[in-house]
């Protein structure tokens, strides 16, 4: 364990306050157990005070080795300003402005409800982990993500709410992305086996240990802590709830947005394959090439011969054309976590079906798939979709009652209505979002199951209207590609697209709102501080039903949106649930197999 040196809390923040203050912040200092203190403030809004932490170090790591909690601190260590981001390439578009990025990256925030002159030390505290498909994103991210007025933007996972109007302790975090976070390189002997390659998963477990060391001091139990995440992030908790012991003790309770759970984590064979692949194109970065390929060399170069951006650019390489247009397709991650049969011992896909070990919200978006299928654009035609499509998916069983590229949900062929194409470029498009909506999201989370002796789990349904993305800003230098606005605030095709739910969780919706939203995002707001606090006894709501198993009836999924409508489709059925729970499965979970199918297709 290391100690953090005064000299090293030295924070450069990104210049962005998520609420205006109604009064001056107050510095606020807190005396931790372990040494020193912690500096934030005490702000108030709408004249509730509470008080901010941002930037906080929690651990500290040398490249490619399992990071070490910070155990101490010097005296009155500054945590007034977000800490630097993790490096990450310019994906969907540019970072904020101000925004540094740093190997040096592993910091924390917390909101709470704790100031100076109220010491109650036992709120719920509710652990939040960013998305971002393992290669990007960042606790201080802020919306709309590509909006040209940077004075406008917001801080998104903002905790203000929480903790004024929830009393609930919030904390965020920053973790490891894409090749520094998630490649194996135990085969070259420079790495240390006992993470497999998992170093953003381990440096998430090191700041839920630190939040067990340290949160009384800031005001939270930690003893009745929930572990949630969107995309990346919820992934990432349902391998910490169901395929890792690392922090078994260290949460009691989780909710997963958006998450693909049906997606199969490479193993570590296929880790070793990826790290040799890897390191090929790091050295054909360095010799300056634009391609990586066979001929380079396998051997990890010296480390002070590797730069950062060198691991950017190779790691742009590997990734191929998959990473910014395939996501949401059988093992469409370039970097991600691997399971290595030590730090992650199965496939959370198979877990689920067995039912939770602590209570568990799951839920998704109604339109998650038109976000990737936008992004892909133009980049397939109809002959190349179907290729792709036979290429990644197989019948399981020797004759399946349905075909999958017969259904018109997934047949480029057919004519989709506008209302269908929801706003996107054409029938390959829709075609697309669909097969990714259905496949990676809404039935695979079918899989969870629930039975008596099991923990209590919920579901729910998120219809509402985008309310933050932007993909089509209106300065087009923000973005190589103009695209479609498809996923914009009040999209006149209703979609809600991935993410969609985000500021609504978090009740951080521009003040200017109309009330039907700020009514919602109070609602949802409400109810995941809810899950919390009951999460044993009434969990998010007296009126939310509690999960079964899906089948014939209309699945018990917990409606979101303004207008408090009920949902009128029965989606298992609709999207053939059935048989993608059954028939339809991926050809492969490896990735470069992957890769070579689309690049043959797209040939």
């Amino acid at each position: 364990m290391r100690p953090l040196h005064l000299a090293a809390a030295t924070l450069i923040g990104l210049g962005c306050s998520a609420l205006s203050m109604s009064a001056a912040a107050d510095e606020y200092c807190v005396p931790l157990d372990s040494g020193g203190s912690i500096c934030g403030e005490t702000q108030s809004n709408d004249g509730k005070e509470y008080s901010v932490f941002k930037g906080i170090q929690y651990a500290t790591a040398d490249r490619w080795t399992p990071s070490e909690m910070v155990t101490s601190y010097g005296p009155k260590t500054p945590a007034t300003k977000f800490g630097p981001i993790c490096p990450q390439p310019n994906y969907p578009g540019p970072p904020p402005a101000g925004v540094k990025q740093d190997e040096d990256c592993l910091y924390l925030n917390i909101w709470t409800p704790k100031t100076e002159e109220n010491s109650k030390a036992s709120h719920p505290v509710m652990v939040f982990i960013h998305g971002g498909g393992f290669i990007s994103g960042s606790s201080s991210a802020a919306y709309p993500p590509d909006f040209p007025d940077k004075s406008t933007q917001k801080v998104l996972y903002d905790g203000t709410s929480f903790a004024t109007e929830q009393s609930v302790v919030l904390v965020t975090l920053n973790y490891r992305l894409g090749a520094l976070g998630f490649i194996d390189l135990g085969s070259t002997g420079t790495s240390d086996a006992q993470v497999g390659g998992n170093y953003g998963l381990q440096d998430q477990v090191a700041a839920l240990k630190w939040v067990q060391e340290n949160i009384a001091a800031l005001g939270g139990d930690k003893n009745n802590v929930t572990l949630f995440g969107e995309s990346a992030g919820a992934m990432s908790t349902g391998l910490h709830l169901l395929s890792s012991d690392q922090a078994k003790s260290d949460f009691h309770a989780a909710i997963m947005e958006s998450n693909p759970i049906g997606y199969k984590y490479r193993t570590a064979k296929q880790g070793n394959t990826q790290a040799t692949k890897f390191i090929k194109c790091i050295n054909a970065t360095i010799e300056g090439k634009t391609k990586c390929s066979d001929a380079q060399s396998d051997q990890l170069p010296p480390q002070d011969k590797i730069t950062t951006e060198d691991i950017i650019t190779a790691q742009k390489m590997y990734a191929g054309n998959i990473s910014n247009v395939f996501v949401g397709l059988p093992a469409a991650l370039p970097f991600a976590p691997i399971v290595d049969g030590s730090f992650v011992t199965a496939q959370p896909s198979e877990q689920i079906r067995h039912g939770s070990p602590k209570p568990l919200i799951f839920g998704f978006n109604k339109d998650e798939g038109v976000y990737f299928a936008n992004l892909a654009g133009t980049a397939l035609t109809a002959f190349e979709y179907r290729t792709l499509v036979k290429s990644l998916f197989k019948c399981s069983t020797n004759a399946c009652p349905n075909n999958l590229m017969k259904q018109d949900r997934y047949n480029p062929a057919y004519n989709f209505s506008p209302v269908q194409m929801g706003g996107l470029i054409d029938n390959v498009d829709t075609a697309l979002s669909d097969l990714i909506n259905d496949f990676a999201f809404s039935c695979s989370n079918m899989f969870a199951n629930q039975s008596s002796n099991q923990k209590p789990v919920w579901a729910y349904y998120f219809t509402q209207t985008d309310a933050i993305q932007d993909l089509d800003p209106p300065d087009n230098k923000v973005r190589t590609v103009k695209l479609n606005n498809v996923c914009a605030a009040a999209n006149q095709w209703d979609n809600s697209c991935h993410a969609a739910e985000l500021p609504f969780v978090f009740n951080s919706l521009p003040a200017n709102s109309d009330p039907s939203l700020q009514k919602l995002a109070v609602k949802m707001n409400t109810a995941w501080a809810a899950f919390a606090k009951n999460h044993d006894t009434t969990g998010p709501d007296a009126n939310w039903k509690k999960w079964e198993k899906a089948g014939s009836d209309m699945p018990l999924l917990h409606i979101f949106n303004s207008e408090d409508s009920p949902l009128k489709d029965n989606i298992y059925n609709s999207r053939d649930c059935t048989s993608w729970l059954s028939d339809w499965q991926p050809r492969s979970y490896d990735y470069n197999a992957i890769l070579q199918a689309i690049q043959e297709a797209t040939n």
